[in-house]
């Protein structure tokens, strides 16, 4: 692995995981700051003035900060040497799909439902109710949507490859790990066949690499 004046900031969530993952599959050394979200860590003046989001994920790559997980993966999938296992779309239809996948994962995925249950799920279900308030009603349609959702884009995906073919890109990292925070909530995905993708997934050596690295202190 090369390219060590990388640096991420986040671990043990699925945001940073993907930032993770790309640089595992471009097989770059970057610097790990394994910080926490609600921890105060983010919140400390030197992280601050370098993402005033207060948040993570956040990739730096000498003078550039990126604060956003698909905006980092999309930095280092365009500005790195291309491995020969991954695909970067080339024709303006493969772009446009591989954004409608993405856009697909982050809106219907994690924005309408992982954020719902992340604010309003009660602690017991790893929900934070405490703080935001519980809406049963909101978490009830949450979870009705993730499985409209999932019925919605299940013909689209593979029986036996990428959402692209032989190799994954930068849509199989956000759909996988959409997928997995969905998990993580107890969300039943009802299709054997993207189960069956998400399993694939699973199985790669660079999306291995990446978790272990990724859910460890």
């Amino acid at each position: 692995m090369n390219e060590s004046s990388i640096e991420v900031w986040g671990f043990n969530t699925y945001r940073p995981f993907r930032i993770y993952w790309i640089l595992y599959e471009y097989q770059l050394n970057f610097i790990k700051h394994k910080i926490g979200s609600r921890t105060g860590e983010t919140q400390t003046k030197k992280y601050l003035d370098m993402n005033p989001k207060g948040k993570i994920p956040a990739l730096r790559h000498k003078n550039i900060v990126i604060t956003e997980s698909l905006a980092a993966v999309s930095y280092i999938t365009y500005n790195f040497k291309k491995p020969d296992d991954f695909f970067i779309p080339e024709s303006a239809k493969d772009k446009a799909k591989v954004d409608e996948w993405t856009c697909f994962s982050l809106m219907e995925l994690d924005c309408l439902v992982i954020y719902t249950l992340r604010k309003h799920e009660v602690p017991e279900k790893l929900g934070l109710s405490n703080l935001y308030g519980e809406a049963p009603n909101a978490v009830r349609a949450a979870r009705n949507h993730f499985d409209r959702m999932i019925s919605s884009c299940e013909k689209a995906v593979p029986r036996n490859n990428w959402l692209f073919g032989d190799s994954p890109c930068i849509a199989d990292i956000i759909f996988t790990s959409s997928l997995m925070h969905c998990n993580r909530f107890n969300i039943e995905i009802k299709s054997d066949k993207i189960n069956s993708y998400l399993q694939r997934a699973k199985q790669r050596k660079f999306y291995n690499d990446a978790y272990k690295d990724c859910f460890s202190k």
